[in-house]
């Protein structure tokens, strides 16, 4: 069993600069802590910044923690706030914004084995 604090784990940048604002990263759980199946971060977000629009082909959760935001597969636009919950599907386009005047907080779960 692990337990840890997430206050206690760096905070890195979570894409590419050129293709993302204002989104960093920690990671919560990962293989290296003997996680097999998924990992688990996450994902903070400034208020205006944003996720690149990307597709993968795993399946994706997340859970908001704090903040406002939106949330697109590029045509559609979803609102996001407090405890909302998302599931994208392998190979669905998806972006998060966030829309609020405080940062935006996700928790985002992921399979080990990624493309």
């Amino acid at each position: 069993m692990k337990v840890r604090n997430i206050s206690r784990v760096e905070r890195r940048d979570a894409f590419l600069k050129e293709k993302a604002a204002g989104v960093s990263m920690r990671v919560a759980i990962a293989e290296e802590d003997g996680a097999k199946n998924s990992i688990m971060r996450i994902l903070e977000i400034d208020p205006e910044g944003f996720t690149p629009l990307h597709t993968h082909e795993y399946e994706h959760l997340m859970f908001v923690i704090r903040g406002a935001g939106m949330v697109t597969d590029g045509s559609k636009e979803c609102r996001l706030e407090k405890e909302d919950v998302i599931f994208v599907p392998p190979g669905q386009a998806h972006q998060i914004k966030n829309t609020g005047d405080a940062e935006l907080i996700l928790v985002s779960v992921l399979p080990v084995q990624r493309d």
